[in-house]
């Protein structure tokens, strides 16, 4: 068994850095946390994981948390020494009932310099101003990060490292932008089905509530154009069966305040089977001739109608 943090050279990110050598009980706490999480994640890593961990410690740790995830909830991941020795294979693969489920993931950074990048808030104190939450900036890093791993997966298709039967999921994390997102609803469903903003229709004699529910928006507006947000109302990305979505990350590991959400792809070519038990949320949607509803086990998600 090796230790994560035993690792030296060049480009090694700052916040590796920090926990590597830990001066707070935070950073020391967090050391102690990737230890053990890596002493059960080894025996299914990449040769290269660590190396990995060390210059992109966010998203190494996004794939080590679902592996660990998947193994504390009793599912069978297939070990390194099994996998294939030459070219590239997605990130993790869980042995279900003699079928193969192929995890991708990936933890999308804040974009490149411009309009269409996150924009950080800074503190008043420190001469900041009010600025609008960055939504639509992370729904395009959050379609993007889709687009790139649903791009990758279709490679390994055509190469024969994922078998037309096996499952499919891009596991895509909001950590590095989580105080920027919502979970009301979670963004990941903003990005990949036309949801817009929420509207609510009063009686303007009574002030009851007569309608609810979101405009319907099929593109996200970004520098030079738009790009469409209905991957799961498109047979082109069928070959993905769902997507994984979390803000969860090392600055904050509650699954109360940050949960893992799946959404299955309703044209899935392969589906995922449901009520899994490592999920906290399940997202299951429907589509009509001219609408669509989405249904999780507490409520049900009504866009406004689309027929023309």
């Amino acid at each position: 068994m090796t230790k994560i943090f035993e690792i030296d050279g060049s480009n090694l990110e700052l916040g590796f850095k920090n926990i590597q050598s830990p001066k707070s009980r935070i950073e020391q706490e967090m050391h102690e946390l990737i230890e053990c999480m890596w002493k059960t994640y080894e025996p299914y890593a990449d040769p290269d994981f660590r190396e990995g961990f060390a210059r992109d410690v966010d998203g190494r740790f996004w794939e080590m948390y679902i592996g660990c995830s998947l193994l504390e909830a009793g599912h069978t991941l297939l070990p390194v020494s099994e996998r294939e020795k030459e070219g590239g294979q997605p990130d993790i693969c869980v042995l279900e009932n003699g079928r193969r489920i192929w995890i991708e993931a990936i933890a999308p950074d804040d974009g490149q310099v411009g309009p269409d990048q996150i924009e950080r808030p800074v503190p008043l104190n420190e001469g900041g101003k009010l600025i609008a939450v960055p939504v639509r900036q992370a729904q395009l890093r959050t379609t993007s990060a889709f687009w790139t791993k649903a791009q990758k997966i279709e490679r390994y298709l055509a190469e024969g490292v994922i078998q037309p039967e096996d499952t499919r999921i891009i596991a895509i994390s909001a950590s590095r932008f989580s105080v920027c997102v919502s979970e009301d609803p979670p963004l990941i469903l903003t990005s990949l089905f036309p949801l817009g903003d929420r509207y609510v229709t009063l009686d303007r004699v009574t002030g009851k509530i007569l309608e609810e529910g979101y405009t319907d928006a099929p593109m996200i507006k970004r520098a030079g154009g738009v790009i469409p947000r209905t991957a799961f109302m498109d047979k082109q990305f069928a070959h993905i069966s769902g997507v994984l979505w979390s803000r969860i990350g090392l600055g904050n590991l509650s699954r109360k305040v940050r949960p893992l959400h799946f959404v299955h792809n309703p044209l899935a070519e392969v589906s995922f089977p449901p009520n899994w038990d490592v999920w906290d949320n399940e997202f299951v949607a429907t589509i009509g001739k001219d609408y669509f509803e989405i249904k999780n086990t507490h409520k049900m998600i009504e866009p406004a109608d689309q027929s023309d």
